[in-house]
């Protein structure tokens, strides 16, 4: 991946501008040092070197071979803001917090740093909390919290630069993320992800780290083991005479007999390191359920206060339902409400009424070809005469006009072109207004039904 450079470094009226000095300590434009101090972190993060020196610096950030002149002036405000500290007061804080445990590897590291004066040396922080993060959430990832030192360093090389490792490897020590064990070093344990601070290395630890290491020892005898015994092997086909055949297949048969011993051990090992590690899983899952009886025990509830619960539920329940009950039986709105439902019911019923039946059920009503109002309401035709009156009207609408009638209908209305004159309608036929009940037909009322009929 190749480092991308911001979009100024390629114009030269820009960087001639940002690589010159600053014209006055007192006021410090803040383009420059905005540009600078981003570029310094991004430089340091993309090469994986949270530590740096004002040299490497310069060397990193050199424009067409010109080393920027306000770097200082730079690095000065940095460390006001506190974006990078000076290696020596981050080491302070390392010994201030006692870390004389340390074995020599890192204990001699870090005394050379502290004494070394010759080249200033500063600790770009986010860049360091940014490796101390991605190292830290690999491992929680691994669920693997147990390295020898070999595997700690393979691993945590992959997010920072060699030179930086072992500074790197200080600062956990600082932030209590590890804990290192033998002089020199053999054994880092890293702490779990539900815990702040790392615990200590215990017996069992000390026992699965030194099965590892043991472990690998005598994975790489054997596989060298292996490898000699296929060269004799070799040797001794391509042997010249007997004799010289026979000197390598002895050779053979002792680094054999040193191979098998060496698989014995190993599968030796490997089995007390699936003990070790299935015992420290099982203290690990007792510990868990210690913390869950104890749990269990401080929020046990007792069948007394489980009843007692139950009892004022069940009263509170009975309370509601008499209260609900009283509060129903002052409801006055069911008389109204039937009233305003049968209204309702009509006004349907009247909508829904056919034209022709309302049309029969008006002319009915109306009073004014009677002469007089008595008996007014026996002229008014039931609900049940209407229904048979609609019928036979319909009835009659369907039935086929006789042709003879239609012809003379035509003629007619030929001869009286430009004049209306009335014409009487044929009378319905007998069969039809025989089909009216008796009740009917003594109805003052029937010209008028007959006049609906034709």
């Amino acid at each position: 991946m190749v480092f991308k450079w911001p979009s100024e470094w390629r114009d030269s009226d820009a960087m001639s501008y940002f690589i010159s000095d600053f014209a006055s300590t007192a006021v410090r434009p803040s383009r420059k040092l905005n540009f600078w101090s981003n570029l310094i972190c991004a430089v340091c993060q993309y090469r994986k070197t949270p530590f740096v020196s004002v040299a490497e610096l310069k060397r990193c950030l050199a424009w067409r071979g010109v080393a920027p002149q306000c770097l200082e002036g730079v690095l000065e405000e940095m460390l006001n803001k506190r974006t990078v500290l000076k290696l020596e007061k981050l080491t302070e804080t390392w010994s201030q917090w006692g870390l004389g445990v340390l074995t020599s590897p890192l204990t001699s590291v870090w005394k050379r740093l502290v004494l070394d004066t010759s080249e200033q040396k500063f600790v770009v922080i986010s860049v360091l909390e940014e490796c101390r993060s991605n190292l830290i959430c690999s491992v929680h990832r691994s669920d693997n919290l147990l390295f020898t030192i070999q595997e700690w360093n393979e691993l945590a090389l992959t997010f920072i630069h060699p030179n930086n490792l072992e500074n790197l490897n200080t600062y956990l020590v600082f932030r209590c993320d590890i804990a290192v064990y033998g002089d020199p070093v053999s054994l880092v344990k890293v702490r779990a992800a539900n815990e702040k601070t790392v615990s200590n290395i215990s017996q069992i630890d000390i026992a699965i780290g030194k099965a590892k290491m043991t472990k690998s020892a005598l994975c790489a005898q054997v596989k060298e083991l292996s490898s000699k015994v296929d060269e004799l092997l070799s040797a001794a086909k391509k042997a010249k005479n007997k004799n010289e055949a026979l000197s390598h297949l002895r050779r053979k048969k002792l680094y054999e007999r040193s191979l098998q011993k060496r698989e014995g051990a190993l599968n030796n090992t490997e089995s007390l390191l699936l003990q070790l590690q299935e015992s420290q899983h099982n203290k690990t899952v007792l510990s868990t359920l210690k913390v869950g009886a104890e749990a269990l025990k401080q929020n046990k509830v007792s069948l007394s206060e489980v009843d007692e619960i139950m009892d004022q539920l069940d009263e509170y329940k009975s309370y509601e339902d008499d209260l609900n009950s009283a509060m129903t039986s002052l409801d006055t709105t069911t008389d109204c409400d039937m009233s305003l439902s049968e209204e309702l019911a009509s006004l349907l019923a009247e909508d829904s009424e056919p034209p022709a039946k309302k049309q029969i059920r008006e002319v009915i009503d109306l009073t004014e070809d009677y002469p007089d109002n008595s008996g007014f309401h026996d002229n008014v035709l039931t609900t049940e005469e209407l229904d048979e009156l609609y019928s036979i009207q319909q009835e009659l609408e369907r039935a086929p006009t006789p042709p003879e009638q239609l012809d003379s209908s035509r003629a007619l209305r030929e001869e009286f072109d430009d004049v209306e004159h009335p014409v009487e309608r044929e009378a319905p036929p007998k069969e039809m207004t025989a089909r009216l009940s008796p009740e009917l037909r003594r109805k003052p009322g029937r010209k008028l039904v007959g006049t609906l009929l034709e």
